[in-house]
């Protein structure tokens, strides 16, 4: 990803600081209220960085007047003991492995009956640092549901994966993602993307697009997510001082992911690009494809991955836009 200067977002005037532009506190003592999901996928809750990183930020006592709840979305195959979890924290069980986007909407559907406003995002290999509430309570207080310049539908951190940056991120011309600068915070250009890691996103805002959509279950449910806030007017705010560790699969397939993975995040790629992307933006995704076939080749890796990069190339170049959407979105019929 190419980097990018600050014409990509808009930088607050200011930083207020604790209870400056926040919203008053109600009369049940609550200023804000967040609703956390946590999907898991064959590790058992006591073993997953995110729920320890998670259930050590929720006890720092930084975070009041913040009503929070946790739910465990465990899409473990055939399901599994998830063992002795703390009072208060629910667990849901989706042995049929529906992905991350049903998990989410059937969260942001329980967080809404409940009166909850945000809906936190989160995955099984998420580091947060313990004062990740703290600092999103003083950002979510600065974007209240009418800010100006549009409604701030998403409020997200900066995510490194081993050192080096892999999110927020904004399509350049429409097709070319780069990153935005690491001390970047405010309200982000419109169609600003992000991960789904540790997002924040308003329950209202998901009501508006429909929520994730789940033909992307896993792969590119966060592009998809995001490319729609935009095309809905609603824009994205960066917590430029919130950075969380998390590991993303594809930033090293050899050792995260399995070939059937590999398979299938290119068909969902794919997919998002021929909906929502122009010629330039396939294009840059073929030498990305090429990119990662040359690595492949000197570096001697799996040949498998090549083998599959190299199909991926093959079907592209070989068939028509319109024919691959009619018989991706045939799969859904």
């Amino acid at each position: 990803m190419c980097a990018t200067g600050d014409i990509y977002g808009v930088q607050p005037p200011h930083s207020p600081g604790h209870g400056e532009g926040t919203k008053p506190i109600d009369e049940e003592g609550v200023r804000e209220r967040i609703f956390a999901v946590v999907v898991l996928y064959k590790t058992v809750p006591a073993d997953s960085l995110t729920l320890q990183t998670l259930f050590r930020a929720t006890n720092d006592p930084a975070k009041t007047s913040l009503r929070f709840s946790i739910l465990i979305h465990d899409n473990t195959p055939g399901g599994q003991d998830p063992g002795t979890l703390p009072e208060g924290i629910r667990y849901v069980a989706a042995t049929n492995n529906p992905g991350l986007a049903a998990a989410y909407n059937g969260a942001a559907a329980t967080a809404k009956e409940e009166g909850y406003e945000w809906l936190l995002t989160l995955d099984q290999d998420t580091d947060l640092p313990v004062n990740t509430f703290d600092l999103l309570l003083q950002h979510m207080g600065r974007y209240p549901a009418t800010s100006g310049g549009g409604q701030v539908g998403a409020i997200v951190p900066h995510v490194i994966d081993h050192g080096r940056p892999i999110s927020p991120f904004r399509f350049r011309g429409g097709f070319l993602p780069c990153l935005l600068p690491g001390n970047f915070s405010g309200i982000a250009q419109p169609y600003t993307s992000a991960i789904n890691s540790a997002a924040l996103v308003r329950i209202s805002a998901l009501e508006k697009i429909g929520g994730y959509d789940e033909r992307f279950p896993l792969n590119n449910s966060d592009s998809s997510l995001f490319h729609r806030l935009g095309e809905a007017g609603i824009r994205i705010a960066v917590a430029g001082d919130l950075r969380v560790q998390h590991e993303l699969a594809i930033m090293n397939r050899q050792e995260r992911m399995t070939t059937d993975r590999y398979r299938q995040l290119l068909a969902d790629e794919r997919a998002f690009w021929d909906l929502h992307m122009h010629f330039l933006g396939r294009v840059e995704r073929m030498l990305r494809l090429l990119g990662r076939v040359c690595k492949d080749l000197l570096e001697r890796r799996n040949a498998d991955f090549r083998s599959l990069s190299l199909k991926e190339i093959r079907f592209r170049l070989l068939s028509r836009k319109r024919n691959r959407v009619k018989r991706w979105k045939q799969n859904f019929q």
